[in-house]
């Protein structure tokens, strides 16, 4: 399988010993984990009060569809935490879209990589190197 441009640029970073992850990995890691617990605590804030409004709404419609509403709340919920994969592992190259499971992986991927090439990209700039 081949490697992405992100992994390539973490293991160019990579100084630490083998075996073990590097400063930048770590720091990254972290990152990464702290973002999802941001994106999960909005999550949490949208569904709550959702919840509440399908549970009422639930109450009031005849007793052959009672919960429907609630019930399709929580396949949301359930949906979302598959693809944000709050605690999974890296899992490089598993995702075939965004819309997998831990396919926020891939948008993560993707923004650390813009970003370290429009690092790069300014750093040559300014010694006056021109672009690849």
């Amino acid at each position: 399988m081949k490697d992405s441009p992100v992994s390539q640029r973490h293991d160019v970073l990579a100084t630490g010993h083998p075996g073990g992850r590097s400063r930048w990995r770590l720091a990254r890691d972290l990152g990464v984990f702290e973002l999802k617990l941001a994106v999960d605590g909005l999550k949490d804030l949208v569904l709550a009060p959702l919840a509440l409004a399908a549970t009422l709404a639930d109450l009031v419609i005849p007793s052959a569809s009672r919960g429907m509403l609630l019930e399709a709340v929580l396949r949301i919920g359930e949906r979302f935490d598959r693809w944000l994969n709050l605690y999974g592992l890296r899992r490089r190259g598993e995702a075939r879209t965004v819309l997998d499971e831990g396919g926020s992986d891939m948008i993560l991927d993707y923004i650390e990589s813009t970003a370290l090439d429009l690092h790069r990209s300014i750093g040559r700039r300014k010694r006056g190197e021109s672009e690849d």
